[in-house]
């Protein structure tokens, strides 16, 4: 159980590993030709540069990035000392003290941290870093948990680690913790991982472990696409209107309920013109295939689809949309 709680921490931390997946530059980047990048699979469609893909950053993005990185770089760590612990439990021996002890404290630190940087994203004026925290929520809500379940969690399996290493009896579990679905949720994930591809439980460590930021480009610059005047001028309007759309959402917070709700409608306007442009370059068979394989390494890492991306983000701003129509008095 404990490497279960961890995990779900660990698929928390995964959400700021998908918007760390285009750190180039910490100022707003146009895409292919020029600096950045974003998302494409196999399929019809690519997932193109929205949510925690949008290469264009807010100022309050710009701010909070070193701490999201900061948090995206422990979890390899975790990764690997879990393992030890793991493969000890494993073979009936005790875990070494000293490595439960440094793992609790760890667990301790990156939660408090965690804890912070929600928050932050949480009470910003600035709709991307909202967005953020919408995200994470909904992440999480599809697995079965809140990011209030997750850090009572996490501080009790520190606890549970201090005590087995200082070969004492552990605490009780908090009364919100259900301890039998969370065995029942663990023996599913072990169940799908040793036998079934599809890709509903969370991402497994070493999967996660492994990810790495996508560093190609969607364009190479040398598509005979963009030998038209009409496709570059549409491309350049396209970058043009995503970045300042997104500048302009850096008061978000302050618009009133049919302001946000206007500028989420706006925002679907750019993602569907994205979905249109990206289409075209797949049907050519001019989208970077080098871009193509890292993208479906990376979301097979965080064991996604490009449909669930695609349905998570959906989710994320339909709650925020209800969040307005809350506002107004029309949602309850």
């Amino acid at each position: 159980m404990i490497l279960h709680c961890i995990l779900l921490l660990l698929i928390a931390f995964n959400v700021t590993n998908l918007s760390n997946a285009f750190f180039i530059s910490p100022r707003s980047r146009t895409i292919g030709t020029i600096h950045s990048s974003s998302l494409v699979t196999t399929s019809l469609h690519a997932l193109t540069p929205i949510g925690p893909f949008c290469p264009f950053r807010s100022a309050a993005a710009i701010q909070i990035e070193p701490k999201m990185e900061s948090l995206n770089s422990a979890t390899p760590e975790f990764a690997t000392e879990l393992a030890r612990i793991q493969l000890d439990m494993q073979i009936g021996q005790m875990p070494n003290p000293d490595r439960l002890r440094k793992v609790a404290q760890g667990i301790d630190a990156a939660v408090d941290d965690w804890e912070n940087l929600l928050a932050r994203l949480n009470l910003s004026n600035d709709f991307q870093t909202k967005e953020y925290y919408k995200l994470t929520q909904a992440h999480l809500a599809s697995h079965g948990q809140s990011s209030e379940e997750i850090c009572i969690m996490m501080r009790w399996q520190s606890q549970c680690m201090l005590a087995m290493a200082e070969n004492r009896p552990p605490p009780f579990p908090p009364s919100e913790i259900d301890v039998m679905r969370l065995m029942n949720e663990a023996k599913a994930q072990q169940q799908e991982q040793q036998g079934s591809k599809k890709k509903n439980g969370p991402p497994s460590l070493n999967a996660m472990a492994a990810a790495e930021k996508i560093t190609s480009t969607p364009f190479t610059g040398k598509e005979p696409a963009f030998q038209s005047d009409t496709v570059r001028e549409e491309y350049e309007a396209l970058c043009r209107d995503h970045s300042s759309l997104i500048e302009f959402g850096g008061s978000y917070a302050t618009f009133d309920p049919m302001g946000k709700i206007a500028y989420l409608d706006e925002l679907e306007k750019i993602e569907e013109r994205w979905d249109v442009f990206f289409a075209r370059f797949s049907l050519l068979g001019q989208l970077n295939q080098k871009f193509v394989k890292q993208c479906n390494a990376f979301l097979d890492s965080m064991g996604m689809t490009e449909e669930q991306f695609r349905e998570l983000l959906k989710v994320t701003h339909d709650t925020m949309r209800k969040d307005a129509e809350r506002e107004r008095g029309l949602v309850v």
